[in-house]
This record gives C-alpha cells, sequence and structure tokens, in this order.
C-alpha cells in the first residue's frame, strides 16, 4: 500500500474514533479500499444551517485541474482525495484521479501536485491585517496571500475604515475575502453610537466583501486600556481588571444590536468577562437557538463552570493560536502573572473542546497584536503547545500547558470550516465541495502527517475563486 493511501485510511480512522465508531488502530488493521470516495459532479453540498445556495456546477470539461495529490476537503463525507477540478472560478468535482481527470478537455489546465497537499485556503475569523498601521493595504494582503489566507475577518472596523475598504473593494483591488465588524465600542468600552446602522449586514455569495457583524468590547486586555476582567486575585497586586459594562447595560446593548439585524462579537478575555458575555447573549436570545451566531472573542481565563454554558446556549466562540511558551519557560511569564493555581484554565482549547464536542469553535490569529502572522506556525502551537523563538530554538511546553493541546484534525477546522462558519460563509469557503468557491491553497507537506514538521511547512499557492494570487517562486508549475 502506498504512503498516500494509508495517509488517507489512518485520517479517516482518527475522525470516526471521535466520533465513537471506531478507534483508529482497528480501521488501519481492516480497510483494504482508499479512504477518498468520488463526490458527485454536480452535486452540491449546503449545510443544515444554510444561509445562501452555492452556484450548480455544470457537467463540463474543466478550467483546472490538480491531480496527483493529497486533497484534504474538510468534508466528513469525503476527509481526503487525489484530485480537484475548478470551473468558473467554483470547484466543479473532488474525487479520485481516475474520476476527475475525466474532465480534462483540450483547454484545461492540468498540474501535477506531485504528492503535495491541497487543502481550503485558512480563514481567519478575527484579526487587524488590513488595518495595519505599517504596510499600505496592498501589502498588508499581499503578506496574508503569502502566508495561506483565502478569507479575513477585520474586527472592530471603525468608519473611516469601512469607506477605505469600500473604496479598494469597489476598485477590483480587494484580493482576499473579507468580513467587517463594525466598532460598537473602542477598546476602552466607549460606545461609538449607532453609525453602525448605516451598513446593514450582508450575506451575498461570492462577495469579496462583507458586513459580519458589530464588535464590543466586554473587558479589557493586554493590548487595551483596562485589565482582563478575573474573578480572582492575581500575583502581584495587579486588581480583577476592567468590566465596561454592568450586566444590565450589556444584556441591553446585545439585544439592541441583535434586534436591529446583527451578528454580535464580544471581547471577553477573563472569566468574569466571559460570564457576563455568555449571560448577555443567552438574554438577547431568550432561549432561542443561537441562529444570530453571536461570538465571543478570545475566551481566555475558562473557570471550569462555565465550560458547558457555552453549548447550552450555543455560542460561537474564537480561540488564539500561539501560546507564550517561551516567556513561560524563560521568565515564567503566565505563573507570575496568573498564579500557579489558575494555569489550568488558562487558554485551555481542551478543555473547551471536550466539555462541548458539538460547539462551533473558531481559531484566529489577531494580528498583528499576536505573533507571527503565519496560521501554520499557529497550528504548530496549538498541537503541540510549543514554540519557536526569535533565534530558532525550540521551547518546550510545562506539563500543565501540554495538556491543553489540541490534534491536527481539531485545529484544521478550526482555521479552515469553523472560521468559516462564525462568519456565516460555510457554504462558499472553509471545505472543498462541488458548488463552493475554489479558495484553496497548495502547502509543501501534508500537516496531518506530522506534528513537529508543521513548523516547517510552507504555502506554495494561493487561490481565491480559482485564480493565483500568491505563487512561491521556483513553484510556477504549481500555479493555474
Amino acid at each position: 500500500m502506498n504512503q498516500q493511501c494509508l495517509s488517507c485510511i489512518i485520517f479517516v480512522a482518527l475522525i470516526l474514533s471521535v466520533s465513537g465508531c471506531v478507534t483508529a488502530t482497528e480501521e488501519a488493521a481492516t480497510s483494504t479500499a482508499p479512504a477518498w470516495t468520488a463526490i458527485p459532479i454536480l452535486a452540491a453540498t449546503v449545510a443544515p444551517t444554510s444561509t445562501v445556495t452555492p452556484h450548480p456546477i455544470p457537467a463540463e470539461p474543466a478550467d483546472v485541474i490538480f491531480h496527483n495529490g493529497i486533497i484534504i476537503t474538510m468534508e466528513k463525507s469525503q476527509s481526503l482525495a487525489e484530485a480537484i477540478a475548478f470551473r468558473n472560478g467554483l470547484i466543479q468535482a473532488v474525487g479520485a484521479d481516475e474520476e476527475i481527470l475525466a474532465l480534462q478537455g483540450p483547454e484545461t489546465k492540468m498540474i501535477d501536485l506531485q504528492s503535495k497537499t491541497l487543502m481550503p485556503g485558512f480563514v481567519d475569523s478575527h484579526t487587524h491585517i488590513l488595518k495595519n498601521i505599517g504596510l499600505s493595504m496592498e501589502d498588508a494582503q499581499q503578506l496574508a496571500l503569502e502566508n495561506g489566507f483565502t478569507t479575513l475577518t477585520e474586527m472592530t472596523a471603525p468608519p473611516e475604515f469601512v469607506e477605505q475598504i469600500k473604496v479598494f473593494a469597489g476598485n477590483g483591488k480587494l484580493r482576499v475575502r473579507t468580513s467587517l465588524y463594525l466598532e460598537y465600542t473602542d477598546t476602552c468600552g466607549q460606545v461609538q453610537g449607532d453609525w453602525y446602522l448605516k451598513y446593514p449586514q450582508t450575506h451575498e455569495f461570492g462577495e469579496m466583501l462583507r458586513i459580519g457583524g458589530v464588535k464590543l468590547f466586554a473587558d479589557g486586555g493586554e493590548q487595551t486600556c483596562g485589565g482582563i476582567a478575573y474573578s480572582f486575585d492575581p500575583p502581584g497586586g495587579q486588581g480583577r481588571g476592567n468590566l465596561w459594562f454592568t450586566q444590565a447595560e450589556l444584556d441591553k446593548i446585545v439585544a439592541e444590536i441583535q434586534s436591529n439585524g446583527y451578528q454580535v462579537a464580544i471581547h471577553a478575555q477573563g472569566d468574569r468577562a466571559i460570564e457576563q458575555a455568555q449571560n448577555s447573549i443567552a438574554f438577547a436570545l431568550n432561549g432561542e437557538t443561537n441562529t444570530p451566531r453571536h461570538r465571543i472573542e478570545h475566551n481566555a481565563i475558562l473557570r471550569p463552570d462555565l465550560l458547558p454554558r457555552y453549548g447550552e446556549i450555543g455560542v460561537v466562540a474564537t480561540i488564539f493560536g500561539t501560546a507564550n511558551t517561551c516567556r513561560e519557560v524563560n521568565e515564567g511569564r503566565m505563573t507570575t502573572r496568573f498564579g500557579q493555581e489558575h494555569l489550568a484554565w488558562l487558554e485551555n482549547w481542551r478543555a473547551l473542546v471536550d466539555a462541548n464536542p458539538e460547539l462551533h469553535i473558531a481559531w484566529h490569529g489577531d494580528y498583528p497584536a499576536v505573533q507571527p502572522i503565519s496560521p501554520l506556525m499557529h497550528l504548530y502551537s496549538l498541537v503541540t503547545r510549543k514554540q519557536v523563538d526569535k533565534n530558532g530554538n525550540i521551547c518546550n511546553p510545562p506539563q500543565w500547558l501540554a495538556d491543553h493541546a489540541l490534534t491536527t484534525e481539531e485545529v484544521l477546522r478550526m482555521m479552515t470550516i469553523e472560521g468559516a462558519y462564525a462568519l456565516f460563509r460555510e457554504d462558499e469557503v472553509g471545505s472543498l465541495a462541488p458548488g463552493k468557491l475554489a479558495d484553496v491553497i497548495v502547502l509543501s507537506g501534508n500537516p496531518l502527517n506530522t506534528h513537529d514538521g508543521i513548523k516547517d511547512l510552507s504555502v506554495l499557492v494561493t487561490a481565491v475563486g480559482g485564480k493565483t494570487e500568491y505563487c512561491a517562486t521556483g513553484k510556477e508549475t504549481l500555479c493555474p
């Protein structure tokens, strides 16, 4: 059996073992068929929570075919494939080489992946890349594309930035799909008024610029005024941080924004702020399902009693990737700041996932506040809790931090389809299925086959709508 087929079987086994159907060992030992199965060429995959319908795909020759590769689809019905076809900027078909090569026509661009990995482009559910003060918007989005982003989310967008990027997009210069979350409060909790009502939330299939929702701050944080709102006294007399609103005030704000037709994204890092945000979302929903997909951003201090409430309310949670492992190892950074007894609460994504197996959890990069920009380095940190310092040295996590690690499969979903769900874009991007947008990346290797090796992977190609927006030097044969 070749390595590619074996990888397919192992990955599917891992997925099934999570659902309790079969163990990875049993599946690897008993499977004799390839793990990929062909998705029907004309079948569009639409999630139950669909807000838009993917465009139908004609059964005509493909514009582009990638073959002889490892295709990570992020689709539960078909986790891996060998080949993928694009037509008119959409995914036409995904499956085995033999099936997809049948779509070749005289004008089809054929790309031999040579066993390299193709997967959905990274979806960042919360960042500030395009507002990066040190770069022009053109340079900022080029940086994003070079790192494999095909969908971004500009959080806390003030009026002047909204107008700036609207002009930018209107001139055809926006090359990364971008969602804006409109500024309701500044970082210090100061309400900016109802100006956001001028920009209704949008859900148009394939749009490059989307009005995603409204952003507000419940507490302070390291990069903001004020402090993270804890329920405990951290060492050094730092105090318990700052809540910007009373519970009644935040309840009213969230309910009002919801009544105006917007999704709400609430910055809440400390456990006091998380509890307050959970309460306000529950108040606004009033027992109903979280169809507006109200979000809590960061979720850094996870007090144990708060964990099951995420699932009970149906909150969409976003989480950091990179851990401050080097500063903890070299300086005792986290121990000094939060205290030994509360380290188990700190960014314990393992506990969050385990307490809420069906919860929608999306990764966010939060660049430039959080470094580095590379999603691959965030993936590396999330699955190993290790960190590479500026000199290239590996910092190994203490046991309490290592216990918080996630699996590669879990994190890749957070960085693709779950990020798309947080943005109401799961019918467009985040997985590879017929009818979805051809927003993909090609990686130098397969992240499913390694842990420590993830840090050494690189993005070779980034395509948005089937169009190459980044091609690594010397990799032109991979670029359609």
